[in-house]
């Protein structure tokens, strides 16, 4: 399928989901198509022009989408598309506001940035109807036009970044603490556990992780550091986290100041975004080299492998038995001989450890949490909780609550 084609598609299905404007621009900001029509951009066409600087200038030689935003939280992401080498057009999503914004928000920056007239009244007319989107949803519409345009797959940890936010920081205090939390620290327990299983797979995980959010909020003074910074934090935890999965501390240790130093040399985002992606699959294949040497056979260790990643359904002795070609009694014999403990035992210890999380990260009930993790009743799984944890599903919220 042709380039073009497959953009016509894109914006089709972007026109089809959201009022989400798909704009097109020569190299020096002229435009050239839109969704919206000449009325609508008025007003965001000079909010665009007073935060374009800085991308225009990564656009010279960037090849990675670009994430702006203005003063009032207005989000756009440009990507680039090359030809023979030379920049040929720029694409731009958005406006969009996120959710944590309102109409009245806006109104009083901009009455406190004492904007010209003509300005402030060309982008109130249309804030109220600039679309409200997810990040996660907005980053998504940016990977597919990414790989529309170079039939490259990204993740948000390659987005190019301003140099520092747009806001005031003079402005309201509670604006620097993050309202987006509900989420990140379940999906960041989610990778980890990932790592710590050797599990393949884990760039999904690494993905959903990354949609929720950039890492560290501190704003370094260029994007380079800060992309260092958050790759150093992921390192960190990854570590730690293939040393639970069985890996030795010497040879976690060791990749942990290799890599580190390998970030703090990388002399482009590029660069150490691909050495934030060889670190995770050097460290996802020795916990994995490191589990196959652990004293657990393939089929048990698939077994508990299997479990894991399935923790939230109902499983039985006799169909994973079946998943591994023995007979019920058999398996049963040789799973507690390898791992120490009966199927069941280990089937519930699994589900707390699942349980811990949504009741440490997220706002679900308990008896949500319950029927989530396929029990019958929501009294049957606080007597489970309580018996492997010792501690009730309540009290262990009340001690852990991280949202």
């Amino acid at each position: 399928m042709k380039k073009e084609t497959k953009l016509a598609v894109l914006k089709e299905l972007i026109a089809n989901s959201h009022d989400l404007c798909y704009s097109v621009y020569t190299p020096d900001l002229k435009l050239v198509s839109s969704s919206w029509d000449a009325e609508r951009m008025e007003g965001m066409d000079l909010l665009l022009a007073g935060v374009g600087e800085e991308m225009l200038a990564y656009s010279k030689d960037g090849h990675y989408p670009f994430l702006l935003d203005s003063f009032l939280n207005i989000t756009w992401i440009a990507d680039f598309e090359w030809k023979e080498d030379k920049l040929y057009r720029i694409h731009i999503l958005g406006p969009t506001l996120n959710n944590q914004n309102s109409y009245e928000d806006l109104r009083d920056k901009l009455d406190r940035r004492h904007l010209s007239i003509p300005l402030k009244h060309a982008v109130l007319k249309h804030l109220n109807a600039l679309p409200i989107i997810a990040n996660n949803v907005f980053y998504e519409y940016a990977f597919m036009l990414h790989y529309c345009l170079t039939g490259e797959r990204i993740t948000s940890q390659d987005f190019a970044l301003p140099k520092g936010s747009q806001n005031n920081p003079e402005e309201e205090v509670k604006d620097s603490f993050s309202k987006d939390h509900n989420g990140i620290w379940q999906s960041e327990q989610h990778l980890l556990a990932m790592l710590r299983e050797g599990n393949p797979n884990y760039t999904e995980a690494m993905a959903a992780s990354s949609s929720l959010s950039f890492g560290v909020k501190h704003q370094a003074k260029d994007p380079l550091r800060q992309a260092k910074n958050n790759y150093i934090v992921l390192l960190t935890l990854c570590s730690r986290a293939s040393i639970e999965g069985g890996l030795s501390p010497d040879i976690a240790y060791d990749l942990n100041d290799y890599y580190m130093q390998q970030i703090e040399n990388a002399s482009s985002m590029q660069q150490a975004g691909k050495l934030s992606r060889d670190m995770l699959e050097d460290y996802v294949t020795r916990v994995r080299e490191a589990r196959k040497d652990s004293g657990i056979s393939k089929s048990i260790q698939s077994c508990c492998d299997y479990i894991q990643s399935h923790i939230n359904e109902r499983l039985s002795t006799k169909d994973l038995a079946e998943r591994t070609g023995y007979t019920e009694y058999y398996f049963s014999r040789k799973f507690k001989q390898e791992i120490g403990c009966g199927i069941r035992e280990y089937i519930m210890k699994e589900k707390m450890e699942r349980a811990k999380v949504l009741l440490s990260s997220t706002t679900m009930s308990i008896l949500e949490i319950s029927l989530e993790l396929s029990f019958s009743s929501r009294s049957y799984f606080s007597d489970t909780f309580q018996k492997i944890c010792g501690i009730s599903p309540t009290d262990y919220r009340n001690q852990t609550l991280k949202i």
